[in-house]
């Protein structure tokens, strides 16, 4: 009598991925991770713009260096008129007094303008920058004059280094200006043409 045969165990499929293609799905799904992560915050956008957002230590730092760029630049180009108007001119008293007052008020307006932008760059509203360069003029009217303590140089970012680039620009505009002005000799008085007066030809005697 035959023995009954032991029930075949059925086979399972064994699958045998390679070490190396392991490895490159974990780290395709550790880009699209990072990916994922990086979009959510916006910082791709913001690397994609060339912007970076930098902290507030950094912000006060370009913010201060800005700052001191301005009033080096005005306290220059005010010196120069003052010196050009303390000189002995050849003009006369008032008109040297109005050449120096309007080149310094035109010089003092400039640097209110390019306070008011520099705060707005650093996302001060219309108000809030108004305050901001009134508050920093008279604070840096009251420091003129005074030893200052030497602070680290720092590269300004592209917009802040563009407001101080034009306002050195148009300053020294300004004052060279006013020194022109200044020491020109005085106009001479505007001589009134006397109209010549052509002799009247002698009619030649007839025959």
């Amino acid at each position: 009598m035959s023995q009954p045969r032991a029930p075949r165990k059925s086979r399972q499929n064994v699958f045998i991925i390679p070490f190396g293609l392991v490895g490159r799905i974990v780290g395709a799904v550790a880009v699209l991770a990072l990916v994922a992560l990086f979009v959510a915050s916006g910082a791709l956008a913001r690397a994609a713009g060339g912007m970076v957002v930098a902290d507030r230590a950094t912000v006060a730092a370009h913010q201060a260096a800005a700052e001191r760029d301005l009033e080096r630049g005005y306290e220059t180009a005010t010196d120069q008129v003052k010196k050009a108007r303390a000189l002995k001119l050849a003009i006369g008293a008032a008109q040297a007094d109005a050449i120096a007052t309007k080149a310094l008020a035109d010089l003092a307006t400039l640097r209110h303008s390019a306070l008011f932008s520099l705060s707005q760059i650093l996302g001060a509203g219309n108000d809030a920058a108004e305050a901001y360069a009134k508050s920093t003029e008279q604070a840096l009217d009251a420091k003129r004059g005074q030893p200052q303590p030497s602070a680290a140089p720092v590269l300004l970012a592209p917009r802040l280094y563009a407001v101080v680039t034009r306002f050195d620009q148009l300053s020294t505009q300004i004052s060279d200006q006013a020194v022109t002005d200044l020491t020109q000799s005085p106009s001479a008085p505007a001589v009134t043409p006397t109209p010549s007066v052509r002799p009247t030809p002698t009619p030649s005697p007839t025959r």
